[in-house]
């Protein structure tokens, strides 16, 4: 564990600030005090060996007040080190913003102060006893608030932890306000002025089936054991859009059906139309998010996993659950019951043929209304102008994202984590302002020492320690932290001048007072082979020394390797480096390599899917294509919205990546399995039968992470920013550009033997459809005269061509 308190120090004041300060340092590591199990416990009852770690500010302190009040100086407070009483120590781990006199290098005036709280858990109950005790500290730092003399601030590992798992814990009541709204949006944008051909209830229990798969695939892995991060937040945002897709494809395919068909015939030619574009998006998300599971960070491959479960389920779920649902409307429809009261039948009712309903003029008027812009949209596509217009935008389009890609940098910070009113942002800010370029440690931990007694071992261990200490970004040998430093000259003393490594003085010697701060930085084993001086005495042992001026962490980055690298050299010691940012460093490494294998992969994926689905060359590069075009907005796009490549942000474009095939594969499998030979016929019907879903399956998306707006943290922002922007791209390409593009290529669709079949796009309720070529402008049918899905309408146009 580790926690930190910064103190202001105004010079005017300075004896009032230290003594307030000492009086902080003492009260945190003898007086406050966590309750565990009917017990109260200090610091002091759990720190074992590391309860000196806060020495050197004590001892700084006491002697600066000393120099202030007394006007004496028993030892000179030079910085970064200061001798004593022989013994040197270290201040730049804890002192800060430091002014000294230039001639004398003595310490006049220090505004920050950091004190480290080290404890060593090692079961179940000394970590609950921690816990206990962080948190009193953490109140007790936002007590401090208003104090004249000195702030307090707080931070630990498992306050990070929690400060995040509060940004998921503020989205989650949100879930319940984003349900309602794709439900009603669901419900009202799949109603019908028909009472009998409504689905009201159908639509409420498609919605119903997310929720159910969230259920199941959160049980599932609960139950084998995988914990819930705050990044699984945005989970059931994700499924909840997934599903509602699958619903509005379903209910539209079933309302194209012909309604005097059995319900079994219906039930067989809606599967038949929505099941391959249901599955071919399925698939393809599976496969992005399944991508992710392989990745190194343990958010992104826990957040995959979760994802990747629940879109398993949903597709369960849609198919077996939401198709049986399907079925029982259709008898309920075939019944002629009313949809809105389930036990009100309603007559057929027979209007003359003569004479049109007055109150259906609105329905038709609009109907028609559609029908001509979905004729214009048409002749948009097909026009000989129209694809330099599309050509034109995109090469403008890719020049910019492109350059924005060029421009988009890796980077990481802990603001990034929290919410914008979080207790530890101050802190944070601190930490990237002040203290990551004035200081830190890398430890170096040898944990295979071998035989110490050997000559050119302690040699090789000094000139190991000596290449650290004159590395890059390194403050040199004054900062450096090692036992064997002042071991060997007691080693000296109790032979007599002889200073050759012994191992039958190293108990006694981390025993004495004065050397018993050492003892944390080695690991001995049996005091007997000590004192038979056997290696097996030393089992392992670390020792440090200070960096500075590494702000950035592409900067932490760069010495972490090159520390490495150098550790890399010495295998015989098995060397392990570890720097206590380490951990946020490290991901830089990744994000890269594991974006570029995920579109890769996602690429790849969509290939295979779309040669099994839709076997066309035109079909499957321009789709490829499309998808690529998508990320290359995604990711171009980030520059523009002052978004660095992060774990966050990389988490939320695996999901990205995801999302921009389900556009494209629902366009083109539609676009594929048209029977027409006239290219304009075929491009009218996959649009007619497509994109009245897309834009409902956009819209109820955009709604339901649109109330993520209202969670103040970047997590939540970044995710919502790039959500939007793939659906918009998503439909943008799916919509406009891909239908350019087969007006514009020549298609040849291959297949087998052609079976005469009874298909929805071949019969209609009045009748066979007579086959033409271009689709009539005016439907013909009295029933359907009545408030319909204006791309229903047009889908017939189509039909009959």
């Amino acid at each position: 564990m580790r926690t930190s308190f910064w103190d202001s120090v105004h010079p005017r004041r300075i004896a009032r600030y230290i003594d307030k300060a000492l009086e902080i340092e003492d009260f945190l590591q003898y007086k406050l005090k966590g309750t565990y199990g009917n017990q109260s416990y200090a610091y002091s009852d759990f720190c074992g060996t590391q309860c000196e770690t806060s020495d050197a500010v004590n001892i700084f302190l006491t002697m600066f007040r000393d120099q202030q009040k007394k006007k004496t100086a028993h030892v000179k407070l030079t910085y970064p080190s200061m001798d004593v009483f022989g013994h040197r120590i270290y201040l730049a781990n804890n002192i800060f913003q430091v002014q000294i006199n230039n001639r004398s290098s003595i310490i006049e005036e220090s505004k920050l102060v950091a004190i480290n709280f080290h404890a060593i858990y090692n079961n179940e109950t000394m970590y609950e006893i921690m816990k206990q005790w962080e948190k009193k500290l953490f109140d007790y730092s936002l007590s401090t608030e208003n104090d004249p003399l000195i702030r307090v601030y707080v931070t630990s590992e498992g306050l990070v932890s929690e400060e995040v798992r509060r940004t998921g814990i503020l989205a989650m009541p949100l879930m319940g306000i984003t349900f309602f709204i794709i439900l009603a949006f669901t419900m009202i944008t799949t109603l019908k002025k028909d009472p009998v051909r409504s689905k009201p209830f159908e639509s409420f229990l498609g919605v119903i089936c997310p929720l159910l798969s969230l259920c199941a695939s959160f049980g599932h892995l609960f139950w084998m054991g995988f914990e819930y991060l705050p990044i699984v937040t945005v989970v059931p945002f994700l499924i909840l859009s997934i599903g509602v897709d699958d619903v509005f494809i379903f209910i539209h395919a079933w309302h194209r059906t012909p309604h005097k068909h059995s319900v079994r015939d219906r039930m067989a030619e809606t599967l038949a139309d929505a099941g391959p574009s249901i599955s071919i998006t399925s698939l393809t998300n599976l496969l992005s998010f399944g991508i992710g599971i392989f990745t190194p960070t343990p958010a992104i491959y826990t957040f995959c996993v979760f994802i990747s479960t629940a879109v398993i389920y949903d597709y369960i779920y849609q198919i077996f659950f939401f198709s049986a649902v399907l079925v029982l409307g259709g008898d309920r429809e075939e019944r002629r019951m009313n949809a809105y009261f389930w036990w009100k039948y309603e007559p057929l009712k027979e209007e003359p043929k003569n004479k049109k309903k007055k109150d259906g003029a609105i329905g038709e008027a609009i109907n028609k209304l559609l029908a001509k812009i979905l004729d214009v949209w048409v002749d948009f596509i097909m026009a000989a102008w129209s694809k330099f217009l599309i050509g034109a935008l995109m090469l403008t389009y890719w020049f910019f994202m492109a350059r924005g890609v060029m421009q988009i940098a890796v980077g990481l910070s802990s603001e990034k984590l929290f919410l914008d009113d979080s207790p530890l942002l101050p802190l944070v800010r601190l930490q990237t302002n002040v203290i990551f370029k004035e200081g830190g440690q890398v430890a170096v931990f040898v944990n295979n020492p071998g035989n110490m007694s050997e000559p050119d071992a302690v040699p090789e261990i000094m000139r190991i320690l000596r290449r650290f200490e004159t590395a890059n970004n390194s403050v040199g040998a004054a900062s450096t932290h090692m036992w064997l430093l002042p071991y060997l000259p007691y080693v000296g003393e109790q032979e007599h001048g002889s200073i050759e490594f012994k191992y039958r003085y190293l108990p006694e010697f981390f025993k004495l007072m004065e050397y018993r701060r050492w003892s944390h930085f080695v690991n001995l084993g049996n005091h007997q082979d000590c004192l038979s001086e056997k290696p097996s005495c030393l089992q392992k042992f670390v020792f440090s020394t200070g960096f500075h001026d590494a702000v950035s962490w592409s900067d932490r980055l760069a010495l972490l390797e090159n520390w490495r690298q150098m550790a890399s050299e010495y295998q015989h010691l098995n060397l392990t480096i570890y720097e206590d940012f380490s951990m946020y460093s490290d991901q830089l490494l990744t994000i890269v390599p594991v974006t570029e294998s995920t579109v890769i992969c996602a690429l790849v994926c969509m290939i295979m899917i779309l040669t099994l689905f839709t076997p066309s060359p035109v079909t499957i590069v321009t789709s490829s294509a499309a998808v690529l075009s998508i990320n290359l907005g995604v990711f171009g796009c980030l520059v523009y919205m002052n978004i660095d490549l992060d774990p966050i942000s990389m988490t939320t474009l695996l999901m990205a990546i995801g999302f921009s095939v389900d556009f494209v594969a629902h366009i083109t499998w539609h676009y594929y399995k048209g029977e027409f030979q006239s290219k304009r016929a075929r491009i009218r019907h996959a649009l007619a039968g497509i994109a009245w879903p897309m834009f409902q399956a956009g819209t109820s998306t955009m709604l339901a992470i649109s109330v993520l707006a209202l969670v103040h943290a970047y997590m939540v922002q970044v995710f919502v920013k790039v959500v939007v922007l793939v659906i918009f791209l998503g439909m943008f390409h799916g919509l406009v550009v891909l239908p350019v593009v087969f007006a514009a290529l020549p298609f040849t669709k291959t297949s087998g033997p052609q079976k005469k079949k009874v298909a929805p796009l071949q019969m209609h309720e009045a009748g066979p459809i007579p086959q033409k070529d271009e689709p009539p402008k005016e439907l013909e049918d009295v029933e359907e005269k009545t408030k319909e899905e204006p791309v229903e309408k047009t889908t017939r146009n189509a039909e009959r061509a």
